[in-house]
């Protein structure tokens, strides 16, 4: 586990206070970022979290371990400002990076989420991405890199390079639940396999709730296939899913962007 040493410490500045309150995280300071968001958890107010320009923040093992997340699981107000930073994975263990309360209130800015071994994030809460590069991630056992059963709106930002590897239930790259807007985004370059062609995968969304797409590029994903290409898709609706689309570019996708439904 990582030290939450500078817990205190953060305290001390006024984390619990009625006004807002910001910290810096110098770079590769790891136990430091674990450290500010477990105080913001703590807080009344809302906590900016600001990242070294161009850092890098490397995670070796998960700060909750009931939640297999590599970072505490955010439940305050809190807003991570990246600069450029990257929070990336070296570990061969299988957890995921990011996961977000059903009561949070979180701001992802200019911010690279890399390499974790299970899957980038997973909200029950409200998320707002802005800049915001998800990327090169990988689902073993999980069904998805993005997981919302909340709220998740994201702005120029991108989910590409990802890989889910022989899933055992229904997939896709970002799997909606919830309430999902992307504007200026991408969803590009990724890869998911199922072990059995009765399952349905999505190489793009696959969605049980509602969707907005606004100006976003949908392109050369792959859904693979062994023997049957039914139930794949770049965007598939199950259940009450309901997608409403504008200016969407769809190119290369494998199977092509027909699928079940968009």
């Amino acid at each position: 586990m990582y030290s939450v040493s500078l817990v205190s410490l953060i305290l001390a500045t006024g984390a619990l206070s009625a006004s807002a309150t910001e910290v810096s995280i110098k770079n590769r300071d790891t136990d430091g970022l674990v450290a500010a968001i477990h105080a913001a958890n703590m807080s009344n107010s809302e906590t900016t979290i600001h990242l070294a320009q161009d850092g890098l923040y490397p995670l070796v093992e998960t700060a909750d371990e009931e939640a297999k997340s590599a970072l505490p699981v955010v439940q305050g107000r809190v807003t991570i400002i990246g600069h450029g930073a990257e929070i990336r994975v070296y570990s061969l263990d299988a957890f995921r990076l990011m996961s977000i309360g059903k009561n949070a209130e979180v701001k992802l800015v200019d911010l690279t989420l890399a390499e974790a071994g299970e899957g980038a994030i997973q909200n029950r809460g409200s998320l707002h991405l802005k800049g915001v590069s998800i990327i090169d991630n990988l689902s073993g056992e999980g069904f998805a890199i993005v997981e919302n059963y909340g709220t998740l709106r994201a702005v120029d930002s991108e989910i590409s390079f990802n890989q889910l590897a022989a899933s055992e239930r229904d997939a896709g790259t970002l799997v909606n639940y919830g309430d999902l807007e992307l504007v200026r985004t991408a969803i590009e370059s990724n890869f998911i396999s199922r072990r059995y062609d009765s399952l349905v995968a999505a190489s793009a969304v696959l969605n049980f709730g509602q969707v907005r797409l606004n100006g976003v590029r949908i392109r050369e994903n792959i859904a693979q296939h062994e023997e049957e290409a039914k139930s794949l898709g770049t965007i598939v609706n199950l259940g009450n899913g309901a997608v409403s689309a504008e200016q969407v570019e769809l190119e290369g996708n494998d199977p092509p962007e027909s699928g079940l439904a968009l």
